[in-house]
């Protein structure tokens, strides 16, 4: 009875990991989540994360969301727009008593009924504090700035060719390319010509062994008839 049940377990615990695993290369990768959520949900304006604090603040709150409830059995973790609901849900509740607010001189706050935070940054972190002082997050920045695609064209340097005489790089290289062909060109021809005299040469060698030899066996023969 023993033998037949230990079999059974063995099946049943296979089966189980093997559950797991499944389940677990469904996650979505968190990485993914945070880009996909940031990209529908954030539509402000363009921020350098290293002078205005507001991107790099809700980009921090949904980070630390993610990192925090990753894999928790609450979510699917393998849906991106259920995902994306949680959390919008999840910042609205977070956020629902503040006041954000923007002195348009570069200072950016959120006002509570307790207390206001500030943001400062310090040694490459953004320090949130409230009136007290008391520093109560901090996080990285965050920019939202496009970067700017546009392809330029290479531009023109000029040289100078050691005689005074400036030129252009772009010219020169294709001067000295030509140059390449015209000299490259007569070493070919040169080495055609030797292998072909080399060659030549080789059969007219075997030419004159071959035809010493019949003179040799000839004398032989001429010889041995006068005998």
């Amino acid at each position: 009875m023993i033998q037949k049940i230990v079999p059974i377990v063995a099946s049943i615990t296979l089966i189980g990991s093997v559950s797991l695993t499944v389940y677990a290369d469904d996650l979505l990768n968190k990485d993914y989540i945070v880009s996909k959520i940031w990209s529908d949900w954030w539509h402000g304006k363009e921020d350098d994360g290293l002078v205005f604090p507001e991107a790099s603040y809700k980009h921090h709150i949904l980070t630390e969301w993610v990192d925090d409830n990753y894999g928790d059995d609450d979510y699917d973790w393998s849906k991106i727009g259920q995902l994306n609901y949680n959390f919008k849900d999840y910042y609205d509740e977070l956020t629902g008593d503040w006041n954000f607010n923007d002195d348009r001189d570069g200072n950016w706050t959120i006002i509570t009924d307790e207390t206001t935070y500030h943001f400062n940054l310090q040694n490459g972190k953004w320090l949130m504090s409230d009136d007290n002082g008391n520093v109560i997050d901090n996080f990285m920045p965050f920019s939202t700035l496009k970067e700017d695609k546009t392809d330029e064209k290479p531009k023109e340097v000029n040289a100078d060719d050691g005689n005074g005489t400036a030129h252009r790089v772009g010219e020169n290289l294709k001067i000295e390319a030509e140059t390449t062909a015209e000299v490259s060109e007569p070493s070919t021809e040169t080495v055609s010509e030797s292998s072909e005299k080399s060659s030549n040469g080789m059969i007219y060698g075997i030419d004159g062994v071959i035809l010493a030899g019949i003179a040799v066996l000839a004398g032989v023969l001429i010889k041995k008839k006068r005998g």
